[in-house]
């Protein structure tokens, strides 16, 4: 007697406890297309941008869990950009 084997498929799931509090990279730019300065994070596995209010409070605009751990973040000019 032989029996047919079914295999279940296998589920990763990857949850943190804690965000990343550590700031790893940074990079200051014109990210949302307003003519203010903001600055992109990276921490870990998170991006975050930030901006500063008139009093000097940075605050986040976006934060977003990347699957994996981010080495460099680099500014560049996209071609025909100005300054």
């Amino acid at each position: 007697m032989t029996t047919a084997s079914h295999s279940t498929p296998v589920f990763l799931y990857n949850l943190n406890l804690q965000p990343p509090t550590a700031i790893n990279l940074a990079v200051v730019g014109n990210f949302s297309g307003l003519k203010q300065q903001e600055i992109l994070v990276a921490r870990n596995s998170l991006l975050e941008l930030l901006r500063s209010d008139i009093y000097g409070k940075l605050s986040v605009l976006i934060s977003h869990e990347i699957f994996g751990i981010i080495r460099s973040i680099v500014p560049f000019r996209l071609t025909g950009g100005s300054k």
